[in-house]
């Protein structure tokens, strides 16, 4: 449940809650943060904590990368201030006496931090507020169980890894009553601690579980995604079992997406999106218009990894190109709804997308069909899209991502020129990072027949 500082304090008197996590998500969409006694909390935690910039500036694996402005060796990875958001403060369920509260990132001099994630969401919410919309949102997302721990895994060197399952038994029940014994303590640990929870089914891998969040707010719905991976993943610890969010585990098994539906409503609380017939309205016509013009432009925000793009192949469910449809799994964006729940599905992320980047992503390229008036000129795509080829085809991994976003206008224009060279400097260090690792596939190819 959702906590006022009167009830934190409160519970801490008589040692319900002992403890207060304030956090807040990396480049990767990952938590960082500190664990501070409940009563340092009170006393003076809930102004802020103090945080070193190497957490905006680091690569997946934790390397110290070169090349930001914004932190570095050069600056000598200064400090900012995690500034708790009060309405966040909840009860971390799945921790005992625990709270947990999401801050947003500020400068020493009080600023917002314009690289961190959550402030690049809020630009794009403030932009929407300005002409009067208000988006609503939810990250539909899959990943999979598997019976290995963080030991294991390291000793089997992160190869022949083990699913929970072995045969695929997807949307079955018995599948899913199989999990109940990690799905129930999660989806109870979520509601307890103010996260509503949809549904819970078995994917379609072996080991792969989907996960439907509850409707909300954007901002809402992106913290939700945050906590709602961190639950999991600790969940997953707590019970003997790794959860995963890769986008693609293994070749041989299904990738892991982050459906993101995307709704909007008017200053009056209607839908924006819905023509009063059931139909699109303009709004949402150039809205869509813009993120099929500028889609590949923003790509990197929606697919942040070299694995990512594994997982964006024909016939898997996963898009290979730009384009939309009315209740189509075969396109990017998918239209579905009427009245509020009218909305649009970006079938383009996997689940290693990091929320409050991808949420802005989507936002900036249709505000940007929307302010200038673009027409949605291609059609809705029937049928089978994986055999069209109307629509400009998805990247063709990070560095064409990464360099789209890199060079184009509409980027800079959207998100500020400082967060399109931060994040076109994280693609680039990601791309680095990986290109002189030999990898157990190589060796499985090459070492015996070369």
């Amino acid at each position: 449940m959702t906590l006022s500082l009167s009830e934190l304090a409160s519970q801490a008197e008589t040692g319900a809650i002992d403890t207060v996590v304030v956090a807040d998500t990396d480049m990767q969409g990952r938590l960082y943060g500190k664990r501070l006694s409940a009563k340092h909390f009170l006393a003076s935690g809930k102004d802020g904590v103090p945080t070193c910039s190497v957490v905006l500036g680091w690569g997946q694996d934790h390397s110290l990368d070169p090349g930001y402005g914004f932190t570095g060796w050069d600056s000598g990875y200064p400090d900012f201030i995690s500034v708790p958001d009060m309405a966040t403060l909840r009860r971390c369920d799945w921790q005992e006496r625990t709270a947990i509260v999401l801050a947003d990132a500020r400068s020493l001099a009080g600023g917002p931090v314009d690289v961190s994630p959550r402030a690049i969401l809020k630009r794009q919410l403030d932009r929407c507020a300005q002409i009067g919309l208000d988006p609503f949102a939810v990250s539909e997302l899959e990943f999979f169980l598997l019976r290995e721990t963080p030991d294991s895994l390291h000793e089997k060197g992160f190869t022949n890894i083990t699913p929970r399952h072995h045969a695929m038994h997807p949307e079955t029940v018995i599948r899913s009553s199989e999990d109940e014994d990690f799905t129930q303590r999660l989806r109870n640990a979520l509601e307890a601690s103010g996260i509503s929870v949809e549904m819970v089914k078995a994917e379609y891998s072996p080991g792969q579980v989907e996960i439907n969040l509850g409707y909300g707010p954007a901002l809402d719905a992106a913290d939700a995604h945050v906590l709602l991976k961190t639950a999991a993943k600790e969940i997953a610890l707590q019970t003997g079992l790794v959860a995963s969010f890769m986008a693609k585990v293994d070749h041989a098994l299904g990738g892991s997406s982050c459906h993101i539906h995307l709704s909007m409503r008017d200053a009056a609380g209607s839908s924006a999106f819905d023509d009063g017939k059931g139909g699109m309205s303009q709004i949402m016509r150039s809205f869509l218009a813009g993120l099929v013009t500028h889609g590949r432009d923003f790509f990197l925000m929606f697919a942040p990894t070299t694995n990512s793009y594994k997982r964006m192949i024909p016939n898997t469910f996963a898009p290979d190109r730009i384009g939309w449809g009315e209740d189509n799994r075969t396109v990017a964006f998918r239209v579905v709804g009427q009245g509020l729940a009218k909305r649009i599905e970006n079938r383009i992320p996997g689940a290693d997308a990091n929320p409050y980047l991808a949420y802005s992503a989507m936002l900036a390229a249709g505000l940007a069909g929307v302010e200038a008036g673009l027409e949605l000129e291609t059609p809705g795509q029937d049928g089978n899209a994986y055999e069209a080829e109307d629509g400009a085809a998805v990247p063709q991994g990070l560095a064409d991502a990464t360099e789209a976003f890199a060079n184009a206008q509409i980027v800079g224009a959207a998100l500020g020129p400082e967060v399109q060279a931060h994040y076109a400097n994280f693609g680039r260090n990601t791309l680095a990072a990986l290109q002189t690792q030999v990898t157990d596939v190589e060796r499985r190819v090459l070492l015996l027949d070369i």
